[in-house]
């Protein structure tokens, strides 16, 4: 057992409100884990709020037992002042800022004596907080939440069970990622046994895509390069052609990297796309050999040795050229 688990034992025991966040973009890690994480702290009889700087993805929704708050909620501010939070609980965020604007947010509205924990994975992680609970070692923060239910001696409901499989599912790309291991696989059993349902979480996720994702999906097949004799692919995505193939509606891109190391002879898989002036979000993947988080570290991001990300400024070309060229370094 970490430590951070017994610190964070003990310090619950003088604290009646908690507040649980995660970082911006939030993916199914970072959703299973905040409610998971809600679920077990109720049961503790704490009063617990989760507030995020983006809204639930739709894919995500059907996990969501009631809504969660969204920074700039007229009716936030006035919640805060009724009561203080002890503690701050920041979930799956490999450094507090990837929080995006709960964190300023909490500077102005939350007590300076607050509590800091911080729960994640990420090998990135700076170890910021009071209390620190980290392994890099397992595939999900999600496996982690699981572990504090034991250790604070709560129930893993069957709602509880179904959003941190949602966790475990799609941070090791449904166990095909080579981050998949023992623990995972030990976790991810456990949650079953609690009343996870892998084929309804699956089903929710994977199969109900809209049209345009696969209008989406298709062009940027079309837009498939290969590079270093066929060992790096790109796809790229300019934002008026995002635009125009998506009209209405939040656009999902997550999982669309992944063609890019479905290829034979790919080793690493790189997805860019146009988002707002001249930033640009970049996903990597990686079939094991090389360590993507290490490309994208160089270039402000982080992530996994698997699956990494990172926000760039420029054109689509030039980001794809530096990114192709800190991949080149790391291919043996």
């Amino acid at each position: 057992m970490l430590e951070g688990f017994v610190e964070l034992r003990d310090t619950l025991e003088g604290i009646e409100r908690v507040l649980l966040t995660t970082h911006v973009n939030p993916d199914g890690d970072a959703i299973g884990s905040v409610l998971g994480m809600r679920s077990i702290l109720e049961q503790l009889g704490k009063t617990v709020e989760i507030v995020v700087c983006d809204p639930v993805p739709p894919k995500y929704r059907f996990l969501l037992d009631r809504p969660v708050r969204i920074l700039g909620d007229s009716e936030l501010e006035e919640m805060v002042k009724k009561e203080k939070f002890g503690m701050v609980i920041y979930l799956d965020a490999s450094e507090q800022q990837r929080a995006g604007a709960v964190v300023e947010w909490c500077d102005e509205w939350i007590d300076e004596s607050v509590v800091v924990v911080n729960i994640d994975h990420h090998i990135s992680n700076d170890s910021f907080g009071d209390i620190v609970i980290l392994d890099p070692e397992r595939s999900a923060t999600a496996e982690l939440v699981l572990e504090a239910a034991s250790v604070l001696d709560a129930e893993v409901t069957l709602q509880a069970a179904n959003q941190l499989f949602a966790g475990v599912l799609t941070d090791t790309g449904s166990f095909q990622y080579s981050n998949t291991n023992v623990m995972s696989l030990t976790a991810a059993g456990v949650m079953v046994k609690a009343g996870a349902s892998p084929a309804m979480v699956a089903d929710q996720i994977y199969h109900q895509r809209c049209l345009s994702f696969y209008r989406l999906l298709g062009y940027l097949l079309g837009t498939m390069e290969l590079h270093h004799q066929g060992r790096t692919c790109v796809m790229m995505l300019p934002a008026e052609n995002a635009k125009a193939l998506w009209p209405e509606g939040e656009m999902d891109t997550e999982g669309i990297v992944d063609y890019t190391v479905q290829l034979k002879g790919t080793e690493v898989g790189i997805f860019l796309r146009e988002t707002t002036g001249d930033t640009l979000r970049a996903s990597l993947r990686s079939r094991g050999n090389v360590n993507v988080q290490k490309v994208t570290e160089l270039l402000g991001g982080g992530g996994h040795a698997s699956a990494a990300g990172c926000t760039l400024n420029g054109t689509l070309n030039s980001a794809r050229d530096a990114l192709l060229a800190e991949v080149e370094k790391h291919l043996e």
